[in-house]
Order: C-alpha cells, then sequence, then structure tokens
C-alpha cells in the first residue's frame, strides 16, 4: 500500500515540477515558490479536516517545521535549475540523488542494504556524471547542475526527517511545515522584489504547481510514516520520469546521447534500488 502512495507521490511530484519550472522561465523562483506554497495551502486545510483529530506530539510538529525548510530549499534550487537547464537534464540528477541518500542514511543508522540496492546507489552516481560532464554542460550550465545536486540533498533531509514523525499524526508535521516555508518564502521574495503577484498568465501554472505539490505531499509523508523509508523515498524519486517526458511531449526536449544513457542510468538507478 505505502509503495503505491510513493509511486503516486512520484507522479504528483514530476507534474509540479514541470509546471513549476516553466513557471519560473516567467518568474523568479522565490515568487513562484510563494505563491505556489500559498496555493495549497486550502488543499491542506481541507485534508486536515476530513481527516480530524490525530494524536500529534509537539516532536512530529517540530519534525515537520524542519522538514518544511528543507522542502523549501529543495524546491527554489530545483526551480530555478528546471528554469535555467534542460529539464531532461536537471530532473534525473535530482532523482537519483534524493533516492540514494535515504538509503545511505538508513545504513548508517543500522539498516541493512542488499546487493541490488549497492548497484542501484553505483548506477546513480554513474547517472549524474554522465548528465554533469556532458560536452557543453560545464562551459554553458554548470550552475544547474548544481542547483540540482543541492536539491537533491535538500529533498533526501524531508524524505529522512518526515520519515520519523508518528503514524497517528498523519499530515499534522504538514501544518507546521507550511508555518514555515509560506512566512518564508513570502519573506524571501519580498527581499528579491518578486513577491508581487502573477501575471495572469502564469497564475494557473503557479496554482497547479501548488496543487500537484501538496498532493504528492499528502502521499509521500503517509507512506513515510507507515512504510520504509529507503523504498518509498526511492519510489518517489521517480518523479523525474514523468517530468521527462511532459518536457518530451510539450517541449519537444532532445537531449544528446550521452544525456539520454545518463537518464536511463538514472530510471534504472531508481528501480533497482527499489527492489
Amino acid at each position: 500500500m505505502t509503495q503505491l502512495l510513493a509511486v503516486a507521490a512520484a507522479a504528483l511530484y514530476g507534474a509540479a515540477d514541470f509546471a513549476g519550472g516553466l513557471a519560473t522561465r516567467a518568474h523568479s523562483a522565490w515568487r513562484v515558490t510563494a505563491w505556489s506554497q500559498l496555493a495549497g495551502v486550502p488543499l491542506l486545510l481541507i485534508a486536515v479536516a476530513v481527516m480530524g483529530t490525530a494524536e500529534t506530539t509537539s516532536r512530529d510538529l517540530t519534525l515537520g517545521a524542519v522538514a518544511g525548510a528543507f522542502g523549501l530549499i529543495g524546491l527554489v534550487l530545483m526551480y530555478s535549475a528546471l528554469a535555467t537547464g534542460t529539464m531532461s537534464v536537471v530532473a534525473p540528477i535530482i532523482g537519483s540523488l534524493a533516492a540514494a541518500i535515504p538509503v545511505g542514511w538508513d545504513l548508517a543508522t543500522g539498516g541493512s542494504i542488499g546487493p541490488t540496492q549497492w548497484v542501484g546507489i553505483v548506477a546513480s552516481f554513474g547517472a549524474v556524471a554522465l548528465l554533469a560532464l556532458h560536452p557543453g554542460n560545464f562551459s554553458t550550465a554548470r550552475t544547474p547542475i548544481l542547483k540540482a545536486v543541492g536539491a537533491a540533498v535538500a529533498f533526501a533531509a524531508f524524505f529522512i526527517t518526515m520519515s520519523h514523525t508518528n503514524e497517528a499524526s498523519a499530515l499534522w508535521p504538514l501544518v507546521t511545515a507550511r508555518l514555515v516555508t509560506v512566512p518564508l518564502a513570502f519573506l524571501m521574495a519580498l527581499a528579491a522584489r518578486a513577491a508581487a503577484f502573477p501575471e495572469r498568465h502564469v497564475v494557473p501554472l503557479i496554482a497547479f504547481t501548488g496543487f500537484a505539490d501538496m498532493g504528492a505531499n499528502f502521499a509521500i509523508v503517509i507512506a513515510l510514516q507507515r512504510g520504509p523509508l529507503g523504498v518509498n523515498s526511492v519510489l518517489s524519486s521517480l518523479y523525474p520520469v514523468f517530468t521527462v517526458l511532459a518536457a518530451y511531449l510539450l517541449l519537444k526536449e532532445r537531449p544528446g546521447v550521452s544525456q539520454r544513457v545518463g537518464i536511463a542510468l538514472a530510471v534504472v538507478a531508481v528501480l533497482l534500488l527499489a527492489l
């Protein structure tokens, strides 16, 4: 059951990332992040009201706030990377690293990893090397690659932190997460002089980004609370498949040969890690 939720989270994250990346081509990353974070709040309030009172501790709420801060950092870096780099390159880098790091955390904290998972970890870093070392990336697109790596680390921290919240707390950690991310995102947007309401033609993209991101958060938080961190974080990190598919179908992006190999290796890596 939790694996299905993680896959659903991947699909929703992929859709949100694609829409957010497009929106960031028209507006700054902080502007898109702030308004998309706010757009998801009504869905969160409805979900919490429907699920009713949960047995939530101050520890769960604190962990939610910390996870929210990590998630916010990851979103800004990711949207900026998607806006300035090729989506079919940036997305697999984030996905493969965000999958490998929680598995490594499991190992460091007493978990066990089988031979197949080790192959997956090696494959994920091989994918990053192929994508980052592609001719032209370091001469014209080094910054998006670095931002993608930073986003992956932040998202991995989000997964790890949320996995430590109790199942009984349900979606309440997301409430404190948004209490942190929305004000902070608008504060940073104000500092960057980018807090104005989005232009009309960008509003649907930002609204969709916020809705899809919140739906993905619902799915992954429940999956992490009830299932294994390593498997579910890896499955949710399959979202680059959906982002790349959208970029291919809607933007007609055509990655080079080595990029295609890197993308394929990234997909293989997350699948191996999930076995």
